[in-house]
């Protein structure tokens, strides 16, 4: 698959196609949603944030931000392909990451994982959810200059903090019983083992 079609939130520019992963807090563009590129213009309100304004398909105007949003390229000769990709069809069928996850973050932490090569990456899920103690414990021994792995550690505290909000908000969205510490264990587990598959991916 070309890197074009694997690309998350690449830079756009007028007349190009996209396609919504996510827009967060709207739900007048579901995922997988065409529409046209009319403007990019800076973000008042983010540092080094960009609003794209898009002529959607289903006739909405709604701009994606880029601090929050999610897309990809979709020239229109090749979105029939790129609906019917493993990619995409994972995408659909597990909303859950983009609702309720900093995805943005999380992906950044995890490609700083990915960089210091201390662990396969289809085996990181518990790096996303554990925090800066275990990880420098099991994996900190002779990494002071690996600078990725600084980094990685850095990050830990506030993945692990995101994970938990993300685990609560999509627990209390499905009504699950937060008392229920096995089931809440179990979803953390299932959930951070879905972002990774969905890292990998399109890394």
């Amino acid at each position: 698959m070309s890197k074009l079609k694997r690309e998350l939130n690449p830079k756009v520019k007028s007349g190009d196609r996209v396609m919504c992963l996510h827009m967060d807090g709207e739900t007048s563009i579901p995922p997988m949603t065409l529409g046209t590129v009319r403007s990019v213009v800076r973000d008042p309100f983010e540092d080094d944030g960009e609003i794209i304004n898009v002529a959607w398909d289903n006739g909405s105007s709604l701009g994606l931000l880029s601090i929050t949003d999610s897309w990809i390229k979709a020239p229109s000769e090749q979105i029939e392909e790129q609906t019917s990709s493993r990619e995409y069809e994972f995408f659909s069928k597990n909303p859950e990451i983009f609702e309720n996850f900093d995805y943005k973050f999380l992906r950044d932490y995890l490609y700083k994982l990915r960089e210091s090569s201390v662990i396969n990456m289809l085996q990181s899920a518990a790096f996303l959810y554990s925090g800066r103690e275990w990880i420098d414990r099991y994996y900190g021994e002779n990494q002071e200059d690996n600078e990725p792995f600084q980094e990685v550690l850095e990050m830990a505290e506030e993945s692990r903090n995101k994970m938990v909000q993300g685990l609560l908000k999509y627990m209390e969205s499905k009504n699950m019983d937060l008392d229920n510490m096995s089931r809440v264990n179990s979803q953390l587990t299932r959930l951070a083992q879905k972002i990774v598959q969905f890292y990998v991916a399109f890394s």
